[in-house]
């Protein structure tokens, strides 16, 4: 059965084999008066511009010499319109308070994630051990009535190059039920299960296969 294109960001699925599973998050900052939207599922990344030390959305998602941060998952910020500090799956960019946001980031390096794969090449069984990027010009378009990300990896890049974010670990063919959309492996869009390669906890390393 077909795959059909569509994606849901990087979503976790537990933990690598051996380690004690855990899903603690990282808070981080955000400044309020960043124009940029974040949804449940994006990547993020430590800023290097105006706002070190912040998360920032990554401008290359194929191969960059800047590691990413990890997955966010929510934030909480001041909101002068109603008052109050709100909890929010996604962060609707600028929201006019002079406080930081606390943003809620998955950092831990044994983390997994599934994820679609775009529609530009397959990405089989042969690509497990191998590393992928992701579309950058995926994220920031989410759903603002869910607050699930857009991004899905960029199925173009698989290979072994060392600075590409995510290891692919297992094709959905092998963990998900038959007939399930992104559970066929033949064709393109398919999900797969990955972990970090190029994050900022994580030390970079090339393809195992």
């Amino acid at each position: 059965m077909a795959n059909t294109f569509a994606p849901f960001g990087f979503r976790q699925a537990g933990t690598l084999e051996g380690n004690a599973p855990t899903y603690g998050l990282t808070r981080r900052y955000l400044a309020s008066s960043d124009t940029s939207l974040y949804f449940t599922g994006d990547v993020v990344q430590l800023s290097s511009g105006a706002n070190p030390g912040y998360i920032a959305q990554p401008t290359v998602g194929n191969s960059s010499v800047e590691s990413i941060l990890g997955i966010f998952v929510g934030c909480e910020y001041y909101s002068p319109s109603v008052g109050r500090v709100v909890w929010s799956s996604y962060f609707p960019g600028s929201v006019g308070s002079s406080s930081p946001c606390n943003a809620y980031i998955i950092e831990g390096e044994d983390n997994l994630f599934l994820v679609q794969c775009t529609t530009t090449a397959v990405v089989g069984t042969s690509a497990i051990g191998q590393n992928i990027g992701f579309g950058s010009s995926l994220q920031a378009a989410g759903n603002t009535a869910t607050g699930i990300s857009n991004v899905a990896l960029n199925s173009s890049t698989v290979g072994a190059t060392t600075t590409l974010p995510f290891r692919i670990v297992d094709t959905s063919c092998n963990i998900l039920p038959p007939g399930t959309n992104g559970a066929d492996s033949t064709t393109a869009g398919a999900v797969v299960l990955v972990s970090f390669n190029n994050q900022a906890r994580r030390g970079l390393s090339g393809a195992q296969a």
